[in-house]
């Protein structure tokens, strides 16, 4: 049985062998040429068809005036709601409070007050309310209410304007009487030359015989009289003089004390006043949800008064009203980052948007960072920044509704590389560090 299969074997190779023997040259020549055609085809193709290289990151819409989140500073109740969802807001705006020993109206009152305070302390003509509810920053209030009321009453008592009043009727009092001496200096030194020419007269007299030694002796008290008068004079002049200076060092130092002593009260306001004011804004900080732009409100999870908030919660988005440039924020690892460039190729699909649907958004490197970041899990990254030089208008031509804070697939196309190169690339590397 065994023998007779091994026959039929043999029968059919004697056949196979006679066909091939009788194969035309043709089938050779032209087969290996057309073999040879078609590898030189495949290997010109790889070196020609290139593809890029890409890489992914999970990119997030913003722009350059973003989106803010307003995040909870304390954990406790909202004691206050002042707004409704996708309400128009100010800057400034309060939008919530958490409970605190602190009464608001007070507060708002109290930075109205010292903002007045601060652009012209001179009009402050009232103190504040003494028994204001400021909660922590009780304290500090007392000691700028007393500084502020001694400032009050150093401006109601005019101590130093009447002090200065006085001394400038004095002083001018004082002149009036020095030009009131000069006049009598002139009628003096008259005087005495008069009795200094009787006196010189009648001693020549006197030695000529003429007059006799008692009438003399009156010319010579007369002399000696106005003498003394002049210099009495001329001293009361020097005395007045001297108390004109006086009086006008006496102006200059109650002027000097004056201005220390405002100086010194306005500048003890003005600390108290930047301290309170710090001390408010740290109030609000931690308590009060500001709107730190104009735009549209935006809820999360918190929408009505009593709700309890926790610490580190996002409460509320404020949307700004303009929307700026748009931008994208990319973070992409540091593997294969040095290929990045300003001014490649992005595609973008939107979560929200699905690429099949839509199609996608073609974006452009705008910048990437110098230094890399690190993320939750401790991991190094760069951030890319990409702009949108279409919009948000895909490649289907279907217009994307700009929602701050999209996410989307980001795709950045880094080179092109053809297959043979890619093929050639490990026996590149593996040749080069065999000879190293």
């Amino acid at each position: 049985m065994y023998k007779g299969k091994d026959d039929q074997l043999e029968i059919r190779s004697r056949e196979f062998q006679e066909v091939l023997g009788n194969v035309p040259p043709w089938v050779f020549r032209y087969g290996l040429s057309l073999m040879f055609f078609l590898v030189f085809i495949i290997l010109v193709g790889c070196a020609i068809f290139k593809y890029p290289d890409t890489i992914n990151a999970t990119l997030t819409l913003t722009s350059t005036t973003p989106t803010v989140s307003l995040i909870a500073k304390t954990s406790g109740r909202l004691k206050d709601f002042y707004v409704v969802d996708k309400q128009f807001v100010s800057a400034g705006q309060y939008l919530a409070v958490v409970d605190n020993p602190s009464e608001k109206n007070d507060i708002l009152f109290l930075k109205k007050y010292l903002y007045n305070l601060l652009e012209n302390t001179d009009e402050i003509t009232y103190l504040p309310p003494k028994n204001l509810k400021l909660g922590d920053m009780q304290s500090l209030y007392s000691s700028f209410y007393i500084a502020l009321s001694d400032y009050l009453e150093f401006k109601r008592l005019k101590y130093y304007e009447k002090k200065n009043d006085f001394m400038d009727i004095k002083l001018k009092e004082t002149e009036e009487y020095y030009e009131a001496l000069k006049n009598q200096k002139k009628i003096v030194e008259r005087q005495f030359l008069i009795s200094q020419k009787q006196y010189e007269r009648d001693s020549l007299l006197n030695r000529k015989g003429i007059l006799s030694d008692e009438e003399l002796e009156i010319s010579t008290v007369a002399y000696l009289q106005a003498n003394m008068a002049a210099e009495n004079i001329h001293s009361s002049l020097k005395n007045t003089g001297m108390q004109i200076t006086q009086t006008r060092e006496g102006l200059l130092d109650a002027e000097y004390q004056y201005q220390d002593r405002k100086h010194t009260l306005e500048t003890s306001i003005k600390t108290y006043v930047e301290q309170v004011l710090t001390q408010i804004q740290m109030w609000e900080q931690i308590y009060v949800f500001v709107s730190p732009i104009d735009g549209i409100v935006s809820f999360t999870s918190y929408s009505t008064k009593n709700q309890n908030v926790i610490s580190g919660e996002n409460i509320f988005n404020v949307i700004p009203n303009i929307t700026g440039e748009l931008l994208g924020k990319a973070s992409i690892p540091m593997y294969s980052s040095g290929n990045v460039m300003a001014g490649q190729n992005v595609h973008i699909r939107f979560f929200n948007f699905p690429d099949i649907e839509y199609g996608m958004v073609r974006g452009v490197v705008k910048t990437i960072s110098i230094v890399p970041s690190k993320s939750n899990e401790d991991k190094e990254h760069y951030i890319v920044e990409v702009s949108f030089p279409n919009g948000l208008v895909t490649a289907y031509n279907k217009k994307i509704k700009y929602q701050p804070e999209m996410k989307a697939q980001a795709e950045i196309i880094t080179q092109e590389i053809s297959v043979l190169e890619r093929f050639f690339m490990p026996l590149r590397k593996i040749w080069t560090e065999s000879l190293k």
